[in-house]
């Protein structure tokens, strides 16, 4: 029997503050309305119980490197349309959202609050949950502590609904220790409020690249408490690890995902506790999973970059890569060997006082973003694919490659490994394109040296 590696506990989100939901159901059906413009479904996440056991026993098979979870005989990794599975957020076409440090003079400011030297909080660029509840939860509370405000009652109500954002998102989906929430998310919800030169900008990829970073952080190490949204993490875990059939969904195509969610969950018998989790996920095979979520939106999805092989994801506290061309059953595609780079210089932190690097060269790369369909699914894994995985090859893929697989690997693989020689016309079209990079360069990859004998096909 397999056992959970000896690593220290992680930390997590336990439980949804009271004072969160109480603030929710004080606003009326107008001010709910605004919030979930910008917030979509998030503010139900007091519906779901945190089993920090299942987090804990992922974290054990996260790869950092090629950000996926790496089971027995498959990857799999949350995706874009997965969170707005979940929150129903849009994120296409819309740009994503550049954070701010945010001093704590700053964020008092803009919230109509006065600089308040005895709140040692904001001298480290946070606030507390209690704090924000007391200023702006109550329907009296500008009644109550008129003198902190620097703002009129208008002023006030109008700041209530983006107050409240600021606290969801750092309690729930950005998260710190002890409760502190960053004055950081302030320049979030303001954007998502205000919009920047006219435009609705999304906040998916943020929440998607926070996850990663957290799970990356954990993995390594660097740090005892997850910084992501466990929540979301731990409902698509179990959509992914409860196998049903695609049909069984149907009911819930017009209902909100978090609310319905244990509906569809009613038949999956849980693991209970963090080593059972671990023997649970340690012992799946790729024929036990859901691998593609039955009511995933039909837009075509973002798949990668037209300079890269994956797409950088702008995150509250740092950069993060984000590699879907791995998992393509995610998306009702065949998996093939995916076309692979060096991700590990698009992992970057922030400091205290940061600017985005490289922020409009990311922002150019997401508005020119290639896509693939999302098709019925399930479909497998090509046979090349099976052989890859299992012999676990990693070396990165030739740059300046189209589409989504690596054609070389690929044809090498069925050659060598599986003793066919069928090539198409447009593996022999990249075979071409390899053999002219040795040429030029008088190296290459050792893994296409094999297929260089292979005749042109007919």
């Amino acid at each position: 029997m397999s056992s959970v590696p000896q690593v220290p506990k992680v930390r997590m989100v336990e439980g949804f503050p009271h004072k969160l939901r109480t603030w929710w159901e004080n606003f009326t059906p107008t001010e709910k309305l605004a919030i979930t413009r910008r917030l979509g479904c998030l503010p139900l996440l007091f519906k779901i119980t945190p089993d920090k056991h299942v987090i804990r026993a992922l974290i054990q098979f996260w790869d950092p490197e090629r950000v996926v979870f790496a089971f027995k005989d498959f990857e799999l990794t949350p995706i874009l349309e997965e969170i707005l599975y979940f929150t129903s957020l849009k994120y296409q076409r819309m740009g994503q959202i550049i954070p701010h440090s945010q001093s704590g003079k700053k964020f008092l400011r803009y919230l109509g609050l006065k600089n308040e030297k005895k709140l040692r909080c904001f001298e480290n660029n946070w606030v507390s949950l209690d704090y924000l509840y007391e200023m702006y939860g109550r329907s009296d509370s500008y009644k109550l502590f008129r003198k902190e405000f620097s703002c009129t009652q208008v002023h006030w109500q109008v700041r209530r609904p983006i107050a409240f954002v600021v606290a969801l998102l750092g309690t729930l989906v950005f998260p710190r220790e002890h409760g502190c929430i960053s004055t950081c998310i302030c320049s979030v919800a303001r954007v998502l409020f205000e919009g920047v030169d006219g435009e609705e900008l999304t906040v998916v990829p943020m929440i998607l690249a926070e996850i990663f970073r957290a799970l990356g952080k954990c993995k390594r190490g660097e740090s005892n408490f997850f910084e992501g949204c466990n929540l979301l993490l731990q409902m698509w875990a179990m959509e992914h690890f409860h196998q049903r059939k695609n049909m069984d969904d149907i009911c819930f195509s017009n209902i909100n995902h978090i609310n319905s969610f244990y509906d569809r969950m009613k038949e999956f018998v849980y693991p209970v506790g963090t080593d059972d989790w671990y023997e649970f996920l340690a012992h799946r095979t790729s024929d036990q999973i859901q691998w593609k979520y039955p009511l995933l939106p039909r837009s075509p999805a973002y798949i990668r970059c037209r300079r890269s092989y994956f797409i950088e994801l702008i995150g509250l506290k740092g950069l993060h890569p984000y590699a879907p061309v791995r998992v393509l059953q995610q998306f009702g595609q065949p998996q093939v060997i995916p076309l692979r780079a060096n991700m590990r210089n698009s992992e970057i932190s922030f400091g205290p006082n940061f600017e985005v690097p490289r922020a409009k060269e990311i922002l150019r790369e997401w508005d020119n973003i290639l896509t693939i369909d999302i098709g019925n699914g399930p479909e497998k894994e090509i046979p090349e694919y099976q052989v890859w995985f299992q012999e676990g090859h990693s070396s990165i893929s030739l740059e300046g490659e189209q589409g989504f697989e690596d054609i070389g690997t690929t044809i090498w693989i069925r050659h060598s490994r599986l003793g066919t020689k069928i090539v198409t016309p447009e593996m022999w079209a990249q075979m071409e394109n390899i053999m002219r990079y040795l040429d030029n360069a008088g190296a290459g990859p050792s893994n296409v040296g094999a297929s260089s004998s292979l005749p042109p096909p007919a």
